[in-house]
């Protein structure tokens, strides 16, 4: 394995920072490809050559000893027990002799650091790959190439798959934020399970192994948690209804971008496509007539009292209709809430505390909401 001139580069960068001393990375046949004195790149070091040869360390006692080196201290560099290159410090053998086994030991963890780095890159782009493959299949050809390479990646095709689609509120996060965001998401529902994930655009997709309600409910919560105690973020999730194997995904994206687009809405942590209900005919209400039931129902009404009885409706659904119950959770008494109730009905001409005007006021309000 030879490491990139891009990486060597940077550890003898890092490594003078540490000993302010010159340093040489050289390849298995002696050619420095990195050092702190740039004339000295693309020269040949023939201690470092044998140091490569004998897998031991080399001390050079003056310069010229060696062609190409300089006054110093010579050790091989190993990665996964073999010999990838070797780390020179230049300088008196006394002052610099000492700096050896920690600058050999640093430049090691390095390179196993970026190597690890790299393969964890390569894991989340294959995932990628994988995931975008799987919600464009066509035909039968591409069927069968995606089973290979989900095969490959150890991935079973065959158990029942659910999909998850989170999205954060605030579109204008940094790209570490992003990261960090993925990363928990990766953690919590990946590392540990026969799952894919992938960032497409500015959605966090997840094809899971199906898990019982509770469990997911948990799992999602903690993620929740966990972004917002970190991050101080709050992401909308949407869940779609089981595919009986990996490759009938799609069906369950699609319906998870519906239950994510009425979390985002409907400011939910968690929205289960299953559990969708007028929600889902409101979807098919097109924009010009959404606009003209809106200003029927709530249009005499502000921006101020619409956000108040938005409120107010969803606790009249939570609590179906307890007056007591309602104005404790907004700190009020019965009566003031009874004087809102009627004033909405002066409104708007529908009374919350009827069904069928409750009804129309809920679908009113939806469809404001899924327009805003």
């Amino acid at each position: 394995m030879q490491i990139s001139t891009e990486l060597a580069q940077t550890i003898v960068t890092e490594m003078q920072e540490i000993i302010g001393q010159d340093i040489n990375y050289m390849n298995t046949d002696g050619l420095i490809v990195a050092s702190t004195n740039e004339e000295r790149i693309g020269t040949v070091h023939e201690g470092g050559k044998r140091v490569a040869e004998t897998k031991s360390h080399l001390a050079v006692e003056y310069d010229g000893e060696f062609a190409g080196a300089r006054e110093g201290i010579n050790l091989p560099v190993y990665f996964e027990h073999e010999i990838v290159g070797v780390i020179g410090i230049t300088g008196e053998r006394e002052q610099v002799e000492g700096y050896g086994k920690i600058i050999k030991r640093m430049t090691e963890l390095l390179i196993k650091d970026a190597y690890s780095n790299k393969l964890i890159s390569q894991q989340k782009e294959t995932q990628r790959m994988l995931v975008e493959q799987l919600l464009t299949l066509t035909s039968d050809v591409e069927r069968q190439a995606i089973v290979k390479r989900l095969n490959i990646s150890n991935i079973d095709t065959n158990v029942p798959r659910v999909a998850i689609v989170a999205k954060m509120k605030d579109d204008q996060i940094g790209i570490d934020q992003t990261e960090q965001i993925f990363q928990i998401f990766h953690d919590k529902l990946v590392k540990y399970f026969d799952n894919l994930i992938a960032q497409i655009h500015n959605n966090i997709v997840i094809f899971l192994n199906k898990l019982s309600r509770q469990e997911l409910d948990q799992i999602l919560a903690d993620i929740q948690g966990e972004v917002k105690n970190k991050l101080g973020i709050r992401i909308h999730i949407g869940v779609g209804s089981p595919a009986h194997n990996i490759l009938n995904v799609k069906t369950s994206y699609e319906e998870a971008l519906v239950a994510q687009g009425w979390a985002m809405t409907l400011n939910d942590v968690v929205k289960y496509y299953n559990d969708l209900g007028i929600e889902l005919i409101l979807e098919e209400v097109s924009a010009e007539i959404s606009g003209i039931y809106v200003a029927r129902v709530i249009g005499s009404m502000d921006k101020k009292d619409i956000q108040e009885y938005e409120e107010i409706l969803s606790l009249f659904e939570k609590y179906n209709g307890s007056i007591k119950n309602i104005s404790e959770q907004l700190f009020i008494h019965k009566n003031t809430l009874q004087y809102k109730l009627n004033r909405l009905h002066q409104k708007t001409g529908y009374d919350m505390r009827k069904y069928s005007d409750f009804l129309m006021l809920k679908i009113a309000f939806l469809l404001y909401k899924s327009h805003q």
